[in-house]
C-alpha cells in the first residue's frame, strides 16, 4: 500500500467524526430522562413518557446520515484490514482481523437499525400509552406484543456487533496485529459504554442517561486508533 493510499484512508476514516457526533446526539435525545425515572418493566422507563415525538424524529434522522458517514470510514479501514490480512502469518491474528472486518461490515446495517429500532420501541410505548388512557399495565402488554417480533433480530445484531466490533478489536491490540500500545484496548466501544454507566452511577447528576452516548463515542476513540495504527504501519514500512 503506496503513502498516498494510506493519506486517502485516513481522510476517509475521519468521517467517523461528524457521523457519531450525529449518532450521539441522536443518542441522547432517545436516552435523557428525569433523575425519577424508574423501570416499568424489563425494558420500559417511566422516563420514556418525556421523550416527544421531535426528538425520536431527530434522532432518526440522525441516526441516518450518520451511518452515511460512518460506512464512508468503516469501508476505508477495512480497505486497509485486508492489506494488513494479506501480510499476517499468524493463524489467529488471521481470524481476530477477519471477525473485526465482519463487525465494521456488521456496523453499516446495524446504526440505522438501532436508532430505528430503540426509536420505534420508546415511541410505540408512548402512543399505546395514550391510547389506554394511562393504564401502565395495559400499555406494557401491548409493548410487549409489539417487541417480540422484534427481539431476536435486535438482541442478536446487538450481540454480533458488540463481539465482533469490541471484541475483535480488544483481540488485536493485545495480539499486536494493529501496531498500537496496549491502553488502546479502552478504545473498544463496549469498554468506554461501560464507563459511560460507571459515570452515571457515581456522579450527582440532575437527569439520567449519561451514559446514552458513550458507546458511539467509543467508535470515534476506536477509529482515532485505527488511523495510529495505519500511521505506525507507515513509519514501519519506511524504515
Amino acid at each position: 500500500m503506496t503513502a498516498e493510499q494510506r493519506a486517502k484512508i485516513e481522510k476517509r476514516m475521519l468521517w467517523i467524526i461528524p457521523g457519531l457526533i450525529l449518532a450521539i446526539i441522536g443518542d441522547y435525545c432517545m436516552g435523557i430522562e428525569p433523575k425519577d425515572s424508574t423501570a416499568v418493566s424489563f425494558m420500559i422507563s417511566s422516563g420514556w413518557l418525556t421523550i416527544a415525538d421531535w426528538r425520536i424524529a431527530l434522532s432518526n434522522i440522525g441516526g441516518l446520515i450518520g451511518t452515511v458517514f460512518y460506512a464512508i470510514a468503516a469501508l476505508s479501514f477495512i480497505d486497509f484490514l485486508k492489506v494488513k490480512l494479506s501480510q499476517c502469518s499468524d493463524k489467529w491474528g488471521r481470524r481476530f482481523l477477519r471477525l473485526y472486518i465482519a463487525g465494521l461490515y456488521w456496523g453499516c446495517m446495524a446504526f440505522i437499525y438501532f436508532h430505528l429500532a430503540c426509536g420505534t420501541l420508546i415511541h410505540s410505548y408512548n402512543v399505546i400509552y395514550d391510547a389506554v388512557q394511562g393504564d401502565t399495565a395495559r400499555a406494557v402488554a401491548a409493548w410487549n406484543r409489539s417487541y417480540a417480533v422484534q427481539a431476536i433480530p435486535y438482541w442478536v445484531s446487538f450481540v454480533v456487533l458488540g463481539i465482533a466490533s469490541s471484541g475483535g478489536w480488544i483481540a488485536l491490540v493485545l495480539k499486536g496485529v494493529l501496531p498500537l500500545k496496549k491502553i488502546w484496548v479502552l478504545g473498544a466501544p463496549l469498554l468506554i459504554a461501560g464507563i459511560g454507566f460507571l459515570l452515571e452511577w457515581i456522579l450527582p447528576l440532575p437527569f439520567n442517561g449519561l451514559s446514552a452516548g458513550f458507546e458511539s463515542f467509543g467508535w470515534i476513540v476506536m477509529f482515532l486508533g485505527g488511523i495510529r495504527a495505519i500511521k505506525n504501519d507507515e513509519r514501519k514500512a519506511d524504515r
